[in-house]
């Protein structure tokens, strides 16, 4: 019997470690409750930000957010088209970065002014590509929509260009696009036409006065003024080419264009009208001038002298008349003269 209660005793302490062991310790630890204490807060600090706060989709115009101290130095932003201040009329794209619902296109409007979304109005006249798109990344994040948007403004400048006028084979409207000389834009309308002259003018942005005048050889041999710089809003007018009345006494009198040289004699316009006639009296010849003041220069020519190379050839001029008597009249200068103008009329109305 005693045995048997030895044998209990030894059996008890052996289960009573593996008990505890299943327990995983528990039946070891303090019954007490342990105290936590949590870690100290810092009021100070700025809550973390989502990493892309822009591609979150607001639900007003102004979204809460968190407060975030001062603006982020260097905002990204990007110019694309565009050569110079936006202005009324130009077409406008505002494109944002991850946040395709605050892009826009949109024209500018005469008040110089655009519409972006969840922004509301925003002038933009004046402003290249380059500042409205740092302007508009501002107001973003001044208005805590976006806090670090990157924005780029391309533009299609209607505002820029040159209006061309006269004879020109596509007169129109061209667009300024960068720096442009006058054969630039001559060539974007097509070319000057056949009865283009040698006079240019260009007038002025917003006004049809005080043009500059400028010469012009159609053939291109001597373009002086082919390099000259093109200004946005001015107008450029090719004249048409200026004509030469020969009457009188020659062999084909009429009215002769100037439109291949701005170097025509009195002898190559005798040589157009094929010559005088042997009844003519050609050492009277009558030169009739535009003085500019509504007046006539008459000028007596001794045209047998300037065919024989005796006497320098004289430049001619548009709207020059060119008279040669016939030798019934070598004495009546008067009466040549009124037969010259009465000439002179019939063939500006019949060359018109």
């Amino acid at each position: 019997m005693q045995l048997v209660w030895r044998s209990l005793a030894i059996l008890v302490l052996c289960i009573a470690p593996a008990l505890g062991q299943d327990n995983g310790g528990l039946a070891t630890q303090n019954p007490a409750p342990v105290e936590i204490t949590p870690a100290p807060s810092n009021p100070s600090a700025t809550p973390l930000a989502p990493i892309f706060p822009q591609s979150s989709t607001p639900g007003a115009t102004t979204v809460s957010r968190p407060s975030r101290g001062a603006m982020p130095q260097g905002l990204s932003s990007a110019a694309g088209l565009g050569y110079g201040p936006i202005r009324s009329g130009d077409i406008v794209e505002v494109s944002i970065f991850d946040a395709p619902e605050y892009s826009v296109r949109m024209p500018v409007s005469s008040a110089g002014q655009i519409a972006i979304p969840y922004a509301g109005l925003f002038h933009i006249e004046g402003m290249t590509s380059v500042e409205a798109a740092q302007a508009i990344a501002k107001l973003f994040v001044d208005n805590q929509i976006l806090r670090d948007p990157n924005v780029t403004v391309t533009t299609e400048q209607f505002g820029y260009s040159v209006t061309i006028m006269g004879e020109v084979k596509s007169p129109g409207i061209y667009p300024l696009a960068g720096k442009k000389r006058l054969i630039d834009m001559l060539t974007e309308a097509g070319g000057v036409s056949d009865r283009a002259g040698h006079v240019i003018e260009i007038f002025p942005p917003g006004s049809m006065k005080n043009p500059q005048t400028v010469l012009w050889d159609p053939t291109l041999r001597e373009n002086d003024n082919a390099e000259l710089t093109i200004k946005t809003g001015e107008t450029i007018l090719v004249s048409r080419c200026g004509v030469v009345y020969v009457g009188g006494n020659v062999t084909r009198p009429g009215a002769y264009p100037l439109c291949e040289s701005n170097h025509t004699t009195l002898s190559e316009v005798i040589a157009l009208a094929q010559g005088t006639k042997p009844s003519s009296y050609p050492q009277r010849t009558l030169l009739l001038r535009d003085s500019g003041s509504g007046t006539r220069l008459i000028q007596k020519v001794k045209l047998d002298n300037v065919l024989r190379g005796k006497q320098v050839d004289i430049t001619i001029q548009p709207d020059d008349i060119v008279f040669v008597p016939p030798s019934a009249l070598k004495a009546a200068g008067k009466s040549a003269l009124t037969a010259a103008v009465g000439f002179a009329t019939q063939a500006y109305f019949y060359a018109r």
